[in-house]
């Protein structure tokens, strides 16, 4: 599915042989006075008298014009460029409705500073992150636990303070315990933590895809575009982050369904979750056998050398060191931080220098970077990465700042 366009319709406007500016207004105003039989002869830029029968005429048609008309009217009057409600009345032709923010809510392993003894961890624990390109973003427990005598540690359910799908981050991200649990050493969510993901309320650019790909629906037919529709109802999925592969995969009349999400991984608990609608529930057509699964991912070590400008002190570069690390993280979809920053994505090629672009853009302290593998012992350079049906995925980062 492609990116909703962007339209200039004071150009189109224009084509149509419509004036658009004040020049081209006072001449079609002229003439149309002209043509009523009027003969205006204190028509010099200097006449008082001419000057305001032009800003009573002019003036309001060029706010009705680009206001009303250009502005407002004609961008609202298609999905591909509304905005709003008038999103909203769009979906609504098609039988859609704005998906909603959700909380992200997962499982987070809290260990015990002595195995032996039973304790309990109260409602509302706040567990947090690091900073995050000046973020911190936290998580509570819903229910009071209690760990038993002789475990090392237990799963708490949490949930987001707020929703977004910022909270969909990776093994290891929630590690901070604000205010200390008496008998809890610390904490970290583990792999594949997430039980129900989060989401931002979707915007018009999401909402967009979705009702283009339901003109596709009407017939019912069990194509693309239905399964499409199916799966990006759920919370946490963009239409545009579903990936089918056909083929047969598993015989005639099956094919696969992969999912990626906006940040983190695809947590097994939604994959789940689909295929038992589609599936066990019965959601497919005669014969189909559709299979969801989450995206593959391969697996890539970089090592980040960065030489900064002349004369900036030690806590600088330690501020430029974590934010250089944050940013390239947020590149490799961990986290939602640096929105501007290039994501990777399937089917396309990761360059490694337009990152570099955008670190020296977005970080100005950086006077030169280079990219490597890291390859254990020694180092290689890099080059972009080719994704086919995949996503890259970062399995070690190392910056480091060069005097």
């Amino acid at each position: 599915m492609t990116a909703r366009p962007t339209v200039d319709f004071t150009r189109l406007v224009a084509a149509e042989g419509i004036p658009t500016t004040e020049e081209a207004l006072a001449v079609e105003l002229a003439t149309e006075v002209t043509a009523s039989g009027s003969v205006i002869t204190n028509d010099s830029r200097m006449s008082p008298f001419w000057r305001l029968q032009q800003a009573l005429v002019i003036k309001p048609a060029l706010w009705l014009l680009r206001n009303l008309l250009v502005g407002h009217v004609l961008p609202n009057s298609f999905a591909a460029t509304a905005k709003g409600y008038y999103q909203d009345l769009k979906a609504w032709d098609v039988g859609l409705t704005r998906k909603p923010a959700t909380r992200t809510r997962g499982t987070v392993e809290l260990f015990k500073g002595a195995a032996l003894d039973e304790t309990l961890i109260p409602a509302e624990t706040l567990i947090s992150t690091e900073r995050i390109n000046g973020v911190t973003y936290t998580v509570k427990s819903v229910a009071d636990v209690v760990i038993s005598a002789g475990s090392d540690s237990g799963l708490v359910l949490c949930e987001a303070l707020e929703p977004g799908t910022a909270y969909n981050l990776p093994a290891g991200y929630f590690n901070i315990l604000p205010k200390a649990v008496p008998g809890i050493s610390h904490a970290s969510n583990p792999e594949d933590w997430i039980t129900q993901p989060g989401d931002d309320e979707e915007d018009d650019d999401e909402l967009g895809l979705r009702i283009q790909n339901q003109y596709s629906v009407v017939g019912r037919y069990h194509i693309d575009a239905v399964y499409r529709s199916m799966l990006a109802s759920v919370a946490g999925i963009r239409s545009d982050h579903i990936f089918f592969e056909h083929d047969a995969p598993r015989g005639p009349g099956t094919a696969n369904a992969y999912i990626l999400m906006e940040v983190g991984a695809t947590p097994q608990t939604l994959i789940d979750k689909l295929n038992h609608h589609v599936s066990t529930e019965g959601n497919h057509g005669h014969g189909d056998d559709l299979q969801c699964f989450a995206l593959p991912y391969t697996d890539h070590a970089l090592v980040l050398d960065i030489w900064p400008r002349a004369f900036i002190s030690d806590a600088d570069k330690a501020a430029l060191q974590a934010e250089a690390d944050s940013l390239v993280r947020a590149a490799f979809r961990e986290t939602a931080a640096w929105p501007t920053v290039t994501r990777v994505q399937p089917f396309s090629r990761f360059s490694f220098s337009r990152l570099g672009q955008q670190l020296h853009s977005l970080l100005p302290d950086i006077d030169g970077v280079d990219f490597s593998d890291d390859l254990g012992e020694t180092t290689a350079p890099v080059a972009n990465i080719e994704s086919g049906q995949s996503i890259p995925r970062l399995t070690s980062l190392t910056v480091i700042i060069h005097d």
